[in-house]
C-alpha cells in the first residue's frame, strides 16, 4: 500500500465518521425521524402539572421543521399551551392563558 492510497483511506473514513456524527446529532430528539428508520418510537416528555390534554397542532416552518403545540388544562385548572420542536435542543414556548 502506497502512502497515497493510506491518506485516501483515511480521509475517506474521517469524512464519513464526521458525516455520521453529523446526521446522528441532527437527528437526535427531533420528531420522529428515527422511529421512521425503525429505532422505536419517538416520546415526548409530558409537563409535570398535566391534567388533561385540550388540543394538538402540527405546523412546518419555512425550514421544514415540524412545530407541536400542545393545549392543556395543568392540576390548578389553568389552560397552558407548550410548543415541542424537531431540534435537539430544547427552546420550546409554553403560553398560560388567563381570563381578564
Amino acid at each position: 500500500m502506497n502512502l497515497f492510497s493510506k491518506i485516501n483511506r483515511d480521509f475517506l473514513l474521517g469524512f464519513l465518521s464526521c458525516l455520521c456524527l453529523i446526521l446522528i446529532l441532527n437527528t437526535m430528539n427531533c420528531g420522529r425521524t428515527l422511529s421512521r428508520f425503525g429505532f422505536g418510537d419517538q416520546k415526548l416528555t409530558l409537563p409535570k402539572d398535566f391534567k388533561t390534554m385540550i388540543s394538538v397542532s402540527f405546523h412546518k416552518e419555512a425550514n421544514g421543521d415540524t412545530v407541536k403545540d400542545m393545549t392543556y388544562e395543568n392540576t390548578e385548572g389553568k389552560i397552558l399551551s407548550i410548543e415541542y420542536t424537531d431540534k435537539p435542543w430544547h427552546l420550546e414556548g409554553t403560553i398560560l392563558w388567563e381570563k381578564d
